[in-house]
């Protein structure tokens, strides 16, 4: 009997045993939920990232509310504000625009919305330390999503705002690279701060800074082109970014592996103003800046589709040019800004005196190369084929031959998108109209090429 009883307590033992590891698993660290999140934003799935920044949030809530104020809770409410600023990123992605706003002007409120913005104008930096700079610059960037989700004098304020945010971090990490005690000279891998880090956190921020003031440039460019003070003002924007490109440019060299080169938004820019102001000269030289930048990495991509400049160098220079290119086209602007730039080009060389033949040459070959990086890139784009065609014939003299290949493509992708679109079912008639319209254009061109070769 006694055996009997020893062997079932036994039993029980194991059973309760048993119980406590098949019971509830411990819930994953924080630290592994934001990193799940950041890899799940990466790879695009949006609902996984936002239930797992959603359930982030929750944790970090629900932790600051049950911890006294201290350096604890000060950590959790900028990481809580990071985490709603990565939220309001995807929100934004999706189209949920005022669902974005909301999470980006929770996240500013978490981070502080004293005076500061009042104090940077006046040269005030505050507490001069690495943790205010990395403060300010995370609020820049939320002002900066805010600008971008709005339009007209609600955008500008945002981007003043951010710009302004910006500056402040420049001013304190210029104090702290200066200053010579252990803070400024100390962060290795384990977090603490050395001067290589902060050089790179300065180059960083320079950069934003610069497309801060390009987007201040091009909102006067088009929402507030009509303000009193719209030219001065957009001026004044884009010389400020052309300046902080050219620091940041020089300043990234040691870092150009690890974050790339800087991309010439402002000069850029600068070219679409000056085109406004009818300054052609100083357009082609802004946007032949803006190529110079580029140059490498969209020579070595058209030439992938038959655009490529003569090569007379020798097997090792171009060995050597080879490895260039690879690195330069990894590293080029995305499509849209290329495209733009072209456009821009393009309208330069109808600008130009017929009598500066060799600069409409060199434009228009540039256009070409541009243009041809982008096919190289994807060619189902309608528009790069019917540029080609227009940078062709902006030559000098007009290539005619291969204006006709890349308008005749261009005729035969639109042919295709009008029938998929007569037999989709769907209400399209304003698609239907731009396409034709545009089948339209490029047909009279066609024809005029034809004429021009009938008289000769």
């Amino acid at each position: 009997m006694a055996g009997g009883k020893k062997k079932k307590q036994q039993r029980g033992n194991k059973s309760r045993k048993n119980g406590s590891s098949g019971g509830k698993k411990p819930a994953p660290s924080l630290e592994d939920v934001l990193t799940q999140a950041e890899s799940a934003m990466e790879m695009l799935d949006i609902d996984m990232a936002m239930q797992l920044f959603g359930y982030a949030a929750q944790v970090l809530r629900s932790r600051m509310h049950g911890t006294d104020a201290g350096n604890g809770n000060e950590q959790d409410k900028c990481t809580l504000a990071n985490v709603l600023g990565k939220m309001g990123e995807l929100k934004a992605s999706c189209g949920d625009v005022e669902g974005a706003r909301n999470e980006f002007l929770d996240a500013i409120e978490l981070l502080g919305n004293q005076q500061e913005t009042a104090e940077v104008m006046q040269g005030d930096v505050g507490e001069c330390n690495i943790a205010t700079a990395q403060n300010s610059e995370s609020k820049a960037g939320l002002y900066l999503y805010l600008g971008q989700l709005s339009t007209g004098t609600e955008a500008l304020t945002a981007l003043r705002i951010g710009v302004s945010e910006l500056q402040r971090t420049v001013s304190i990490l210029d104090r702290l690279l200066a200053s010579k005690d252990d803070e400024a000279n100390g962060m290795d891998i384990d977090g603490e701060l050395n001067s290589l880090n902060l050089k790179r956190f300065m180059v960083e921020t320079k950069r934003q800074l610069c497309a801060a003031y390009c987007s201040i440039g091009e909102l006067y460019l088009t929402d507030l082109c009509e303000e009193p003070d719209a030219e001065n003002s957009c001026e004044a924007a884009l010389k400020a970014a052309v300046e902080i490109d050219a620091s940041a440019q020089t300043e990234s060299r040691p870092f150009e592996s690890e974050i790339g080169p800087s991309q010439p938004d402002a000069l850029q820019t600068m070219a679409n103003l000056r085109l406004s102001q009818s300054r052609v000269a100083e357009a082609l030289d802004c946007i032949m800046q803006t190529y110079i930048r580029m140059k490498v990495g969209c020579e070595a991509m058209s030439g992938l589709v038959g655009l490529a400049t003569e090569d007379k160098e020798g097997v090792q220079e171009a060995k050597a040019r080879e490895l260039l290119e690879v690195d330069a086209a990894s590293t080029l602007p995305e499509c849209g800004f290329r495209l733009q730039t072209a456009k821009i080009m393009l309208e330069c060389t109808s600008l130009v005196d017929d009598g500066k033949n060799s600069i409409k040459e060199k434009c228009s070959e540039s256009a070409i190369q541009v243009l041809g990086s982008l096919l190289a890139e994807n060619d189902e784009v309608i528009e790069v084929w019917y540029l080609l065609g227009c940078a062709f014939m902006s030559c000098s003299p007009p290539n005619p031959d291969s204006a006709r290949h890349y308008w005749e493509n261009a005729i035969a992708m639109l042919t295709k998108a009008k029938e998929q679109m007569e037999h989709s079912g769907e209400d399209v008639t304003c698609e239907l109209e731009v396409v034709q319209s545009q089948l339209e254009e490029v047909t009279k061109k066609l024809d005029e090429i034809g004429e021009a070769m009938e008289t000769k």
